[in-house]
């Protein structure tokens, strides 16, 4: 496992435990004995040249149907995103806005929105990294296909050429037979077409506006773990099994400068909790309401297995 996500681990070690307790965490039981040797892979998207902040051209907006990505089949257990400069540097958010990656696999349909592709894995300013636990991988199919949409915005005075860096630990030996394959929902606030909101922020100091949506389960399976996404002014977003009485909460994190208040990391909610075909899931998204936020969002990208123990 790379430094990164080892770094990132311990830090949310404490938190990655109250947030399994408040799911009424499980055991795994009957694991299978998992894909094997893990090996790391890194890709970039770019470059993208852009112009100073305020200047035409200076955001890219894009759109891929064929992103590089480890050959074969095998299954992923970790992904992390970075914006970077040629030689690898990270970008810091005062520099530059990542406002939004998500990866697609072209050869599956989302279970919850039948017009989209299976939406599989992202981030935006938190830059957060998807992490799966043994025996569970994202299982991908020899001629998968791979996509992507990214939005990346110049905040600085200078013109800028940057880079999207995504790097995979993966597992060439992962099969349907030695691992848990999980399958990725992409549940979305506004539901399944443009992801924006306004915040009206008409409540005055220190209040709160919350926006909902209720998303039930196509299957019985098991959740196994969540992130989140909210921009500027976003406290939190929680995923909670409203049949379970269970709460996964995701946290924003503001410790560092950004131009636009976007957070820089958000908690994750590792968790292994059951579910059953038809139950409902509420995410919530808070954001601070003494101001308007124009273009909020609230998304939680959530990793569900599909069996029974």
């Amino acid at each position: 496992m790379r430094t990164t996500l080892v770094r990132r681990a311990t830090v949310l070690a404490a938190a990655a435990l109250l947030a399994v307790t408040a799911a009424a965490c499980e055991p795994i039981e009957n694991a299978p004995p998992g894909g094997g040797e893990v090996v790391e892979g890194s890709y970039r998207l770019g470059p993208f040249d852009l112009a100073p902040a305020g200047q035409a051209g200076d955001d890219d907006q894009g759109t891929s149907f064929s992103i590089p990505r480890p050959a074969g089949a095998f299954g992923m257990k970790a992904i992390d995103f970075d914006l970077v400069y040629a030689d690898g540097t990270s970008v810091p958010h005062s520099a530059a806005h990542l406002h939004h990656i998500v990866l697609m696999n072209r050869a599956r349909q989302s279970q919850n929105c039948g017009n989209w592709p299976e939406r599989f894995a992202g981030t935006g300013s938190e830059r957060v990294p998807t992490e799966l636990p043994d025996p569970y991988a994202y299982l991908v199919g020899a001629n998968d296909q791979w996509g992507a949409t990214w939005h990346v915005m110049n905040e600085s005075d200078q013109a800028q050429e940057v880079y999207l860096e995504y790097t995979l630990d993966y597992q060439p030996g992962a099969t349907a037979q030695n691992s848990r394959s999980v399958t990725p929902f992409f549940l979305d606030i506004t539901g399944c077409g443009s992801s924006v909101y306004d915040v009206p922020g008409n409540g005055g100091p220190g209040s709160v506006h919350t926006n909902s949506r209720t998303w039930t389960a196509p299957w019985t399976g098991y959740l196994v773990t969540a992130e989140g996404h909210v921009h500027g002014g976003g406290i939190d977003i929680a995923i909670r099994h409203d049949e379970a009485d269970a709460e996964c909460k995701m946290v924003a994190k503001y410790e560092h400068t950004h131009p636009h208040g976007a957070p820089g990391y958000i908690t994750t909610c590792p968790t292994h909790v059951r579910f059953e075909a038809g139950d409902p899931y509420t995410v919530t998204a808070r954001y601070e309401n003494d101001e308007p936020i124009d273009g909020a969002m609230g998304i939680v990208m959530a990793y569900a297995w599909r069996g029974t123990q």
